[in-house]
């Protein structure tokens, strides 16, 4: 067995590059002969070609009609790794690496399986060069979230070859631990304040506005007493001047989500597009903190509502407004957190889920 798996973001690659280098390390570790292919400017190559230098090859994977110079170059170039390191099985990530690695193996007529896996929330447009790609250039669909397989994959026959396998997390590395008070202290954190954090990120479709316009519209003592911690880009300057962001703290870009994460009493995830699932929903309540969930997309999987966290519609700041009163004057929160552990560890243990990965190599390599 000869893996290649593939990517093509050019930067981050947010919830890709979590599943591929969670995907590519446990591949090493049990000995299994995987290589990567992506392009050089990505976190993921930098991330990976500092442990495995001769495992990472610079490719990129151009979409657009423009860039058909480069298009050509670097399939000539994914064809020479294929034929170097005699690769049997591609696991594509994304819809421009799977036209690159398709269109190679029809011009070039290697033999080697595809298996994609889908990480967004977006149906397969109907279109021919689509019905060719999935029919006769994937052996092998994967689903991230019960939401995919219901919603975004619409052809029977893709369906039968498409498998839910969920995101998983290292339950080790994210298990509960004290919150620092020498952290709460650098944030502005008081004794009694009730904090909210995030580690999904700040772009606008993660809902968290509507979490900041929920929060204005309780009593200014209670306002007052929350805390909200948002990891990721910090926001425009025209919404950081907003008054009803107060309470919020933004952290940035941090290389470890945790001790933010253990100083929070909930956690959030309240996206209302672009989601699938969720790395950082998951990675909260394996640090057992229960999260409030927005009802998009693949989101509710993670949660039993009102056992181990909280769903609440979209967008929705009502009813946003009443559930963090609710949570508030909860009795015993840490009921509550203790189940998000649990579920965590019954559901959502990274090395169960690469090894059902692995199942599904051996069971495609041996179709014929």
């Amino acid at each position: 067995m000869r893996i290649l798996l593939t990517n093509f973001h050019l930067k981050d690659g947010g919830g890709h590059k979590t599943y591929i280098n969670y995907l590519f390390e446990f591949l090493i570790n049990i000995g299994i002969e995987v290589y990567l292919a992506c392009p050089k400017s990505s976190q993921l190559n930098s991330l990976l070609k500092k442990k495995f230098p001769d495992r990472v090859f610079d490719v990129e994977f151009p979409s657009k009609p423009r860039e058909i110079i480069n298009l050509i170059r670097n399939i000539f170039l994914l064809k020479k790794i294929i034929s170097s390191k005699k690769i049997n099985l591609i696991h594509v990530n994304g819809s421009p690496d799977h036209k690159i690695v398709a269109l190679s193996k029809w011009l070039f007529g290697k033999d080697f399986k595809i298996i994609r896996t889908k990480h967004d929330s977006f149906p397969i447009k109907k279109s021919l060069t689509n019905k060719k790609l999935y029919k006769k250039y994937t052996d092998q669909m994967i689903v991230v979230s019960d939401y995919q397989f219901r919603s975004v994959i619409t052809d029977s026959s893709l369906k039968k070859k498409t498998i839910v396998i969920k995101n998983g997390v290292d339950i080790n590395h994210f298990s509960p631990s004290k919150g620092s008070d020498a952290l709460k202290i650098k944030l502005g954190i008081s004794k009694n304040d009730f904090v909210l954090v995030s580690t999904a990120g700040t772009a606008h479709h993660k809902g968290w506005l509507f979490l900041a316009e929920a929060i204005e519209t309780l009593d200014e003592s209670l306002r007052n007493s929350i805390k909200v911690i948002l990891l990721g880009n910090k926001p425009s300057d025209e919404i950081l001047n907003k008054n009803y962001i107060k309470g919020f703290i933004f952290s940035g870009l941090v290389e470890d989500v945790r001790p933010y994460v253990a100083i929070a009493d909930v956690g959030f995830v309240l996206s209302y597009k672009v989601e699938t699932i969720s790395y950082a929903c998951r990675e909260m309540m394996s640090m057992g903190k229960p999260v409030i969930v927005s009802n998009f997309s693949g989101l509710p999987e993670n949660i039993n509502n009102g056992i181990n966290g909280w769903i609440v519609d979209a967008q929705n700041i009502r009813e946003l407004r009443n559930k963090i009163l609710e949570i508030i004057n909860l009795k015993d929160i840490k009921a509550i957190s203790v189940k998000a552990r649990n579920k965590s560890i019954m559901e959502f243990n990274i090395k169960e889920k690469n090894e059902c990965l692995v199942e599904i190599y051996s069971e495609t390599l041996s179709y014929k």
